[in-house]
């Protein structure tokens, strides 16, 4: 079966998966498919359809392209040309997926001056890649030593056994492994490497079962060379599921070969899914991925702003890193916000845009806390008393950690600014704005304030009291 036949397999599939009207609305005629270079590139009539379809299709694609093709697909979207979306409204794009663009097509487009606006012209689609790489990996202090580590195993898989990423969803557990899988991919070696989510497996596996054939199942992943599966939290109360991965990683183990697992939880914590698990993983590696700090979200922002084509001067960079103090996909779900704005207001991103726009962002985005849960996580980080919050006492042991909870209280609660001042003992709402100032220049100055007797940067202690925030 050609690329060509495959698409129109894909198609097919995709039909039956979402539905005729479904399909129709989001994926029909209108929508550009093409295949090149190992990868899916879907062009759209807008930037919206393209942040539509990445949001809320993703899964059904990628799960219809392994049907077709049986593997992992790597999946880009893109904004058709003027010309590509009249074309495909008056022609039936299937019969152009399976060409190429004539060459003077090519040269034509190539000779287009860029346009002056926010969004890169849509005439010139950068070639079809995969985006998860090591290259474009933003490193900070979360995430440095799971890098390094992520780099040694492709260098020498099966050399440290098992190998667990862990931390809460965003942090780029998923990144790493896909980039881990195309460089292994394109190395020299013949390395036959493959990647899914234990969803995946276990769907598998109990299709296996049902079908009674286990013996290929087995055979299809005892054999790699190096496995990926992604979010193994899914396999808490799976008994059945989990013995069968643990004899997968105990057979690819003897063999030599590499296991790498991610999820959101600790190995502590994964006593809970299966102790059985965490001997095994305790005989390689478990790495910790952090929530991004002040200077990692400024680079993801860069890298965010680059990939989707969006120009952003420095100070609304800083403005996003500073506000949305959360994972990459929130940060990338902020710019996906400031550009549906500006496209709605016919403006171009401007700080005051910005400011405006991130405020509701961070409003409508932010968990369920309440005053209370702040003093409690604040008192825990700095080894405070909750009644030293609320006294008059101005020593730097208790203002820096009050400062930093009304901080947090105007950020994560639908507070008043009287009721934050009266809550933490203040006699006026004026405190708390000056208390937001402060915090706020402190984490774009990269400053300290002192965490039970020793200097700590700002950012970092904000990371910790939202860590215990997520436990509340």
């Amino acid at each position: 079966m050609d690329d060509s036949d495959r698409l129109s397999a894909l198609r097919r599939e995709l039909a039956v998966r979402l539905g005729p009207k479904r399909y129709e609305l989001w994926l029909g005629p209108h929508t550009g498919i093409e295949f090149a270079d190992g990868e899916l590139a879907i062009g759209c009539p807008t930037q919206f359809e393209c942040q539509w379809l990445r949001s809320r299709l993703h899964a059904a694609l990628q799960s219809s392209c392994r049907q077709v093709w049986g593997d992992e697909v790597a999946i880009s979207y893109y904004v058709l040309s003027k010309t590509e979306s009249r074309r495909g409204k008056a022609e039936d794009i299937s019969k152009a997926e399976g060409g190429r663009r004539k060459a003077e097509d090519v040269d034509a487009e190539k000779t287009v001056p860029a346009a002056p606006s926010q969004l890169a012209p849509r005439a010139q689609r950068p070639a079809p890649r995969n985006k998860s790489t090591f290259a474009n990996f933003v490193v900070g202090k979360g995430n440095e030593l799971a890098c390094g580590t992520a780099q040694s195993v492709v260098a020498q898989p099966g050399h440290y056994g098992p190998l667990l990423l862990f931390g809460p969803p965003g942090v780029g557990k998923t990144h790493l492994c896909y980039a881990m899988l195309q460089q292994l991919r394109q190395s020299s070696r013949r390395v036959h490497a493959v990647r899914l989510t234990a969803e995946q497996f276990t769907g598998e596996f109990l299709s296996a079962l049902d079908r009674r054939s286990l013996p290929s199942f087995r055979q299809k992943y005892r054999s790699v060379d190096v496995l990926f599966i992604d979010d193994i939290q899914f396999l808490v109360g799976k008994r059945a599921t989990l013995d069968e991965l643990l004899h997968t990683i105990d057979t690819l183990h003897e063999r030599g070969r590499q296991v790498v697992l991610t999820c959101d939880r600790s190995p502590g914590d994964l006593q809970k899914v299966s102790p059985e698990l965490v001997s095994r993983i305790s005989g390689g590696l478990s790495i910790p991925l952090e929530s991004p700090d002040f200077a990692t979200r400024l680079g993801i922002v860069r890298q965010l702003a680059m990939r989707l084509q969006v120009s952003l001067d420095e100070e609304v960079i800083a403005l996003i890193a500073t506000q949305v103090a959360g994972s990459a996909r929130q940060l990338a779900g902020a710019i996906n916000r400031l550009v549906a704005t500006s496209m709605a207001h016919k403006s171009t991103i401007t700080t005051d845009l910005a400011r405006t726009t991130l405020a509701e962002f961070v409003q409508q985005n932010r968990p369920a806390v309440r005053l209370a849960d702040i003093q409690r996580a604040v008192c825990e980080v700095f080894g405070v008393e909750p009644s030293s919050l609320k006294s008059a006492r101005k020593t730097r042991s208790i203002a820096e950690p009050r400062m930093l909870a009304m901080w947090l209280a105007r950020k994560y609660t639908r507070a008043a600014l009287g009721e934050i001042s009266e809550y933490f003992g203040r006699r006026s709402h004026s405190t708390v704005v000056s208390a937001q100032k402060k915090v706020e220049r402190l984490v774009s100055q990269g400053g300290e304030i002192s965490v039970a007797d020793r200097p700590c940067q700002v950012d970092e202690a904000i990371r910790q009291v939202e860590a215990v925030l997520r436990t509340a």
